[in-house]
């Protein structure tokens, strides 16, 4: 993890008291919750950008494939 920096949270002033009745070590728990968020959102982008880019190269046949994997093992004999 690189350099750590402060940010604030702003709760309301009862739940502030619950969690100090609390043993949790909030820091330590909403930096990891923070983060899973992070990494959702950044794979859920890289998924919506790979549907784009599905979407606009088509669909390929199994028999252009095929094709294509043959041409590329004769270009390799040669």
């Amino acid at each position: 993890m690189g350099k750590l920096v402060n940010i604030s949270v702003k709760v309301p002033e009862e739940v502030r008291k619950l969690m100090k009745e609390v043993n949790v070590n909030w820091s330590e728990y909403l930096r990891g919750v923070i983060e899973a968020k992070v990494k959702m959102e950044v794979a859920k982008e890289a998924a919506r950008k790979l549907d784009e880019i599905r979407e606009k190269s088509g669909k390929v046949s199994i028999e252009e494939i095929v094709r294509w994997i043959r041409e590329d093992r004769e270009r390799g004999l040669g």
